[in-house]
Order: C-alpha cells, then structure tokens, then sequence
C-alpha cells in the first residue's frame, strides 16, 4: 500500500492518496510538531490506512502531539498503537444551560 502525498506548503495541508484515489485529508503543524488533523473517507476506514499515515507523518515531520476527541474510540486505537499516549485533559468544554442576561457575578 502507497500513500501519496500532495503538500501546500503554505498551510502543511496534505491530501492522501492510494492508488491515484484520494482517500482523506490530514493537516501538520510543523512547528509545534502536532498532527492537527487527519480525516480519512468512511469508504476507506477500517483498512490500516490511517495507521500508516499517522507513522509515516510522524516520521516525517518529527511529530510529538496531537489532539483527538474522547469519544473518538477508533482514533485513540490507531494513535495509541503509534506509541502516542492520553495525557491527562488539559481542556474542558463548559456550557451555560441558563438563558440569563450573559453577565457575571
């Protein structure tokens, strides 16, 4: 399996591709080492493609970091098994319920 990759320079955008056919679409901030994006089309999910994009990015641009969603089981596999491991959460989401004035106290 061959994974193409067609990089703008610019903004590290890379577009994957497997035999001529684009299959997802990642995106690399070089400087702060970090995987910020990586999507790989439904049709092609479930073959080891993201696996051997994630180490082979990894390889290639140094990577150290990257954020991924706590629901995301799938995606957590496939870094995981690229030696990336959960740190504890350095965000959190925070909603307001209450339809109040939006002031503070």
């Amino acid at each position: 399996m061959a994974i193409e990759y067609k990089e703008n320079e610019l903004y590290r955008e890379i577009e994957l591709f497997h035999d001529g056919v684009k299959i997802g679409e990642a995106e690399v901030d070089v400087n702060g080492k970090m995987l910020s994006r990586l999507n790989i089309y439904e049709p092609y999910q479930g073959k080891g493609y993201g696996t051997e994009v994630v180490r082979e990015l990894t390889e290639k641009y140094g990577l150290i970091d990257l954020w991924v969603n706590a629901d995301n089981a799938r995606a957590i596999h496939v870094y995981e098994k690229c030696g990336y491991k959960i740190e504890k959460p350095t965000m959190f989401k925070m909603v307001r319920y209450s339809s109040g004035t939006g002031t503070c106290k």
